[in-house]
């Protein structure tokens, strides 16, 4: 935790000006570095959404809109908000929803995920892809989020986590060194450096599950997948 007082190791302007730097190549680096199964864990964080037809989404931390797409494949007639400080990651999710021809189905826009600007009770379910370890306080954006869910709601968190075995781990370090080497092809090395010193800083996933659980809400797990190296929470209002 930082000195201020923060759980990031950089501030919100911070990580909102870096996203914006590597917004053009986001989705490529995620689709190098996580060698394409970043989009397997999106569709499993949407199969526990359980999305149905008239429901209403949110997604924290949209970025460019791929948990909101995936919403939309896994179920017809939803309406979906997604947030992002971040304006170029906002952008290039809009320019993805003109392709699509999405029409009133999404809303992209920017919004803090510590002071959510919507009333109480508004939506059936949210999620957050690789977006909570980069909220400068995470217990207060917990109790924001279970504000706005409606009662019976699901919130559900996919994050990169450190891996607990010994085995893996090993892994993981030989592994993390290429990460920046490869963000910096894509224009962001410095970028991706951060963003594995923040997996490595990032709670266990026992300690984000009480988290949830202090901030209200019932029914929490997570799913380890991967061999652990990412995480999907959840849990229920």
């Amino acid at each position: 935790m930082s000195a201020e007082g923060r759980d990031t190791l950089i501030s919100a302007e911070e990580n909102r000006d870096m996203f914006d730097r590597i917004a053009k190549n986001y989705d490529a680096a995620n689709r190098a570095i996580s060698m394409g199964m970043d989009k397997g864990w999106r569709r499993k964080t949407v199969e526990l959404l359980k999305p149905f037809r008239g429901g209403r989404y949110l997604d924290i931390g949209t970025g460019t809109g791929d948990l909101v797409f995936e919403i939309l494949d896994q179920s017809a007639n939803v309406l979906i908000d997604g947030i992002d400080p971040a304006e170029q990651m906002l952008e290039i999710a809009k320019d993805k929803a003109a392709q699509r021809n999405v029409g009133d189905a999404v809303s992209f826009f920017s919004a803090d995920a510590l002071d959510l600007p919507m009333e109480g009770d508004t939506y059936d379910g949210i999620v957050s892809g690789f977006c909570f370890r980069n909220i400068e306080r995470r217990q207060k954006a917990l109790e924001e989020m279970l504000r706005v869910l409606k009662p019976g709601g699901v919130l559900v968190i996919l994050e990169a986590t450190y891996p607990e075995n010994a085995l893996v781990r090993l892994g993981y370090k030989l592994y993390t060194p290429l990460v920046p080497i490869i963000g910096k092809m894509l224009g962001g090395g410095a970028a991706y450096k951060y963003l594995m010193d923040s997996i490595e800083d990032f709670p266990r996933p026992a300690t984000v599950t009480d988290m949830f659980s202090a901030a209200g809400f019932s029914n929490v797990r997570f799913k380890a997948m991967t061999c652990g190296t990412v995480c999907i929470f959840s849990g229920k209002k």
